[in-house]
């Protein structure tokens, strides 16, 4: 019982002595009843009374409270519902009275925090309190509008939460790499019999490029023609010759007029839309975009709205309701969704983009290297290429490299050269990373099979997936293969069942995804032989069982809810 009571004690902290701190609380006649607060932790307030607390407005142990506040100096804050746990008479007029908050917590990080200071200092970390990972999450901490005035406080909290987090079967997302490569691999973790080795399905690198003999050889030959960094700027000293060769070949095989590298692919996205949009301008982005065209808008000083995702519809009544307001509008959507596979209605979303005079941008991250005629991505599959305003896209996926990019008419790339703070503020790719790149694609294009292997493998593994109940189109078509649980205690124990049996695969818990949309995201490389997918298929119902999941369960809960 002490091991649980220590568990849910929260850190109790102290008024100073030179503030004068107020617990206000409403009392049904109307009027308010001032303690002075003397001491309080996350849940739970002390606070000392002058006279009696009359039963008559409540006050009886265990009765819920209206709602009450805090207040000093020139703050208040709002805490809602208390329940009155305890009144104890101290001294001549001196009731000490014990509550409990019910609708918020008390907001410790805020400006609160100025006039408080620990209890006791030997009770051990001051904030200590229950950061349990079944209950609290990345979110509890990055959606906070409260702080600390220690700005760094959040990060010991967050530590805490972490060490309790990263022993749960459901952590997964540090994970060291031992020299290996492939579809096959040895990670800095023993499983079952002392064995570290691995099949991995959450890996990039969908074509199984990054380990292609001459791909490698071209990283090397470049180190020793240029050595082994870009030495600058792309505006300053950063370009190659190699640079120069690998955007005239994306702009070829998109069919644009020119293209720009950027460091990655979250570069690209922000560097694209802060840098071509303004105030008065509007961007409408798919509500599931990546994070990166999230942070994008946001640096933007552009207005920003989204739409349904993959819904045409909600696009056209915020264009109808919002457009005539605004000077230029882009519409951002992605050719594969990263958490969900899917593939968006370019022809339906482009025709509305085209009616109300905006431009249309697409992020071919996940696509390119996968979907439409020679995997040139999702609006090539529409064959809407040539009427996509702007192409962006990374080379992780396709090539197993590094970087990002963006393909369209020579001004508007010529506007992202000069104007783009993430392509003119950073040091430009190495020329080993252009070099390795240019051969992967040149590979790609030039071998077929490596297209029709990953497509039959996808098809293979949807098939299995959908055979063990996994409500998955049959006609799937992207590497990212979501699996969703729901249940993300589940979750981790399939995950710590499929990891002790030598699949690598991501759990993908809120909030990245929404609370009842936890799932592994399983990717699906051209390099996994079809008795490596079939042995993962095995692990998983094998995972299955031991945790009583079944997707037909899960589905009779959902429609409960």
């Amino acid at each position: 019982m002490a091991n649980i009571v220590k568990l849910i004690r929260h850190s109790r902290f102290n008024i100073q002595p030179e503030h004068q701190v107020q617990l206000v609380i409403t009392i049904p006649s109307g009027g308010t009843k001032s303690l002075d607060l003397v001491n309080c932790s996350l849940t739970g307030l002390g606070a000392i009374s002058r006279t009696p607390l009359d039963q008559e407005d409540g006050f009886t142990d265990g009765a819920i409270l209206p709602p009450a506040k805090i207040k000093w100096a020139n703050h208040e804050c709002f805490l809602g519902r208390l329940v009155l746990r305890a009144t104890t008479l101290r001294a001549p007029n001196e009731y000490y009275c014990g509550f409990q908050t019910i609708d918020s917590k008390v907001p410790i990080d805020g400006p609160l925090s100025r006039v408080i200071k620990p209890a006791d200092l030997s009770e051990g970390n001051i904030y200590d309190f229950d950061l349990n990972p079944e209950k609290f999450t990345l979110a509890s901490f990055q959606n906070s509008d409260q702080t600390n005035i220690d700005l760094f406080a959040k990060c010991r909290q967050f530590a805490i939460l972490l060490k309790k987090w990263r022993d749960s079967p459901k952590y997964q997302y540090k994970t060291v790499r031992t020299p290996s490569k492939g579809a096959r691999v040895s990670i800095d973790h023993l499983r079952k019999n002392g064995r570290s080795d691995y099949i991995i399905m959450g890996s990039n690198d969908y074509l199984g490029l990054a380990s292609h003999p001459a791909v490698i050889e071209s990283a090397k030959k470049a180190l020793d023609q240029y050595g082994f960094g870009s030495t600058g700027s792309p505006v300053t000293t950063g370009l190659t010759q190699l640079h120069e060769e690998l955007t005239a070949y994306i702009a070829r095989v998109f069919g644009k007029e020119k293209a720009i590298l950027y460091n990655s692919g979250y570069g690209a996205n922000i560097g694209i839309l802060s840098a071509l949009t303004g105030e008065q301008d509007l961007i409408v982005a798919d509500i599931l975009s990546h994070a990166s065209i999230h942070d994008g808008m946001q640096m933007s000083k552009a207005t920003k709205r989204f739409f349904r995702h993959n819904d045409p519809d909600s696009l056209a009544k915020i264009l109808d309701k919002e457009r005539q307001n605004f000077g230029g509008c882009l519409v951002v959507t992605e050719g594969v969704f990263s958490m969900d596979g899917d593939v968006p209605p370019v022809d339906k979303l482009l025709n509305i983009a085209n009616t109300y005079q905006a431009r249309f941008m697409i992020d071919e991250a996940h696509s390119w290297g996968v979907v439409g005629p020679a995997g040139l991505g999702a609006a090539a599959k529409y064959n809407l290429l040539n009427q996509t305003d702007l192409v962006m896209g990374t080379f992780s996926k396709i090539c197993g490299t590094i970087g990002g990019f963006a393909a369209g008419d020579a001004q508007t790339i010529e506007w992202l050269y000069h104007f783009s703070r993430a392509h003119v503020f950073s040091v430009a790719l190495p020329p080993s990373t252009v070099a390795a790149t240019l051969t992967a694609l040149k590979i790609f294009y030039e071998d077929r099979s490596l297209l029709d292997r990953l497509h039959a493998n996808i098809k293979h593994f949807v098939r299995g997936l959908r055979h063990l109940g996994a409500p998955l189109d049959a006609n799937h078509e992207s590497s990212v293969v979501p699996v969703v649980i729901g249940d993300e205690k589940i979750l981790g124990e399939m995950n710590a069942s499929l990891r002790d049996d030598g699949v690598f695969v991501v759990p993908v818990v809120y909030p990245a995804v929404p609370r009842l949309g936890s799932r592994f995201r399983f990717t699906v490389m051209a390099t996994h032989s079809l008795s490596d997918l079939d042995l993962v298929l095995s692990v998983f119902e094998k995972a299955m069982i031991k945790s009583k999941f079944s997707f037909a369960k899960e589905s009779l809960k959902e429609k409960a809810a």
